[in-house]
């Protein structure tokens, strides 16, 4: 781990990382450049739970990080990790960092402009050499990076991982993971059962009971802690005005 905190403090002080880091003695630096400020959407009141749940998590000296995953493709996990962590940034006032690991879809990747350069994984085995393209948020604590180059697969540097996320827990409180959904099959080369902890995204109404129940049983054979699930895109059949009275 020493290698890859030695390689973010050598871009800090190049300038090559965007983030502000926390210094010795509890000063911070700030972001040189920044996209567009974001505000959370519509749906942030529906993830408090989910940020309360999570906080646990957060109480303790170093960061935790969670993954965010779907099923299958199109049930709404981009959407849940980036508001999730806009939600954790900005109410939260938490030092945040969104990880897009979706090669196929880097959607959120694209929103924030990380769509170029090298990934994080990639940075960090080039020794830092080349700009990252991280991303920071302004008025709120949250930055977006992607994990790998797009044109390259995750599994040859799977067991890394281990130590990126061990890293970010010491320069991040949360990190979030967007990670491609489940039936894609790469899944696992993320390594579920070394981070914190981690969260499925069902569309409701939509994704078949099997589908989910086999999406569950994936996370779990990899020993991850499944913190539970989140119902993306639910209709609420109540009027508003007699919901608000239950």
């Amino acid at each position: 781990m020493s290698s890859i905190y030695d390689a973010l403090q050598r871009a800090r002080q190049g300038g090559q990382y965007t983030m502000p880091l926390p210094l010795p003695g509890g000063s911070r630096e700030v972001a040189p450049v920044a996209p567009p400020m974001r505000e959370p959407g519509p749906i942030a009141m529906a993830l408090t739970p989910l940020l309360a749940a999570v906080r646990p998590l957060l109480d303790g000296e170093r960061g935790a990080v969670i993954q965010v995953v779907a099923a299958t493709a199109g049930e709404g996990a981009s959407t849940v990790a980036r508001e999730f962590a806009l939600l954790a940034a900005t109410s939260g006032h938490r030092r945040t960092l969104l990880v897009d690991a979706d090669l196929a879809d880097p959607y959120n990747a694209r929103m924030f402009g990380c769509e170029t350069g090298p990934g994080l994984v990639d940075w960090l085995r080039g020794d830092g050499e080349a700009e990252l393209s991280l991303r920071t948020v302004p008025e709120t604590e949250l930055s977006v990076v992607r994990l790998v180059d797009r044109h390259e697969a995750i599994g040859a540097q799977a067991e890394g991982l281990r130590d990126v996320y061990d890293a970010l827990r010491d320069h991040f409180d949360l990190t979030v993971i967007d990670c491609p959904p489940v039936s894609y099959g790469g899944f696992p080369h993320l390594l579920p059962e070394a981070v914190d902890g981690v969260v499925l995204v069902i569309e409701a109404e939509a994704t078949r009971p099997a589908v989910i129940a086999h999406a569950k049983a994936q996370i779990e054979l990899t020993g991850a802690n499944l913190l539970g699930a989140v119902l993306n895109r639910r209709s609420n059949y109540i009027p508003s005005f007699l919901y608000r009275l239950l």
